[in-house]
């Protein structure tokens, strides 16, 4: 039986600025001039084969606020713009355990979860709460995980799996031990929804690396990988913060973007 083809729509719930220097590591050393850099905050919705999945659920909004991330949408106003409740999530696809992938892991109660093995044996070993690791995933969104593995919602991954039929996650690490990507078969082709394997389409253009990593040699690695992926027939790369998402894609609603609907190339 061939694997169902899903919609994909990345769901913009804010947006900020900051220096490019504040977001590339060592840019001092590419001898450019500082200039604005902006973020867009996404998490991602694929909906087919009668199933609804996210790809993480960005951040709450408390939480979020002190760290300075304010949201723009609540993300489940976004999801209600897609004609879905909390409650039809039936799967969250956890790219990673930063804040704003996970912070909204509480607010699916019939949804089932999955991450690499990796990632959530790091954040809950003896360094989590080493700075910055403790300032990027906070003891509460932890505890959360840890609470929804004892009741057996959890799906550890340790190599490429289809956690779904047409939706497969790949460890790729680098941004942090168990960083993984996504694979979504599409109305489209294949979608690759890197997360933050690449936040911007500059950092695996161009080998650009961002400043915050568990391994270089894995994050250089998972570019390698995204390039070999984005060079495919039929294949499209998603970097996971990066405007240009927004500006390429078809708005469908308010901060809703429909990923096999290209409109440009920008």
């Amino acid at each position: 039986m061939s694997a169902p083809e899903y919609s994909v729509h990345a769901l913009r719930y804010a947006q900020s600025v900051g220096k490019r220097s504040s977001f590339f590591y060592r840019y001092d050393l590419s001898k450019q001039a500082d200039a604005e850099q902006h973020i867009d905050w996404y998490f991602w919705l694929l909906q087919g084969g009668g199933k609804t999945v996210l790809v993480d659920c960005g951040y709450n909004e408390e939480r979020g606020a002190r760290k300075g991330r304010y949201q723009g949408t609540a993300p489940l106003e976004l999801l209600s713009r897609a004609g879905v409740r909390a409650a039809d999530v039936d799967h969250v696809v956890v790219s990673h355990m930063h804040y704003d992938h996970v912070g909204n892991i509480g607010l699916f109660p019939n949804a089932t979860f999955s991450m690499a093995r990796s990632e959530f044996e790091w954040m809950q070993g003896p360094y989590a709460n080493r700075f910055p690791t403790c300032w990027t995933v906070e003891p509460e969104e932890r505890e959360m995980m840890q609470n929804l593995n004892r009741e057996g919602r959890v799906t550890l991954v340790d190599d490429r799996t289809e956690v779904l039929p047409g939706i497969a996650v790949s460890l790729v690490g680098g941004h942090t031990p168990g960083q993984t990507l996504t694979e979504v078969t599409s109305t489209a082709g294949q979608i690759v929804l890197a997360s933050d394997a690449a936040h911007l389409y500059e950092e695996f253009e161009t080998d650009r690396a961002f400043n915050m990593f568990h391994n270089l040699e894995d994050m250089y690695g998972a570019y390698e990988r995204l390039r070999d992926l984005n060079d495919r027939p039929k294949t499209i790369v998603i970097p996971g913060h990066d405007p240009r998402v927004g500006r390429r894609y078809a708005q469908v609603e308010a901060d809703c973007f429909d990923l096999t609907h290209q409109v440009t190339d920008d």
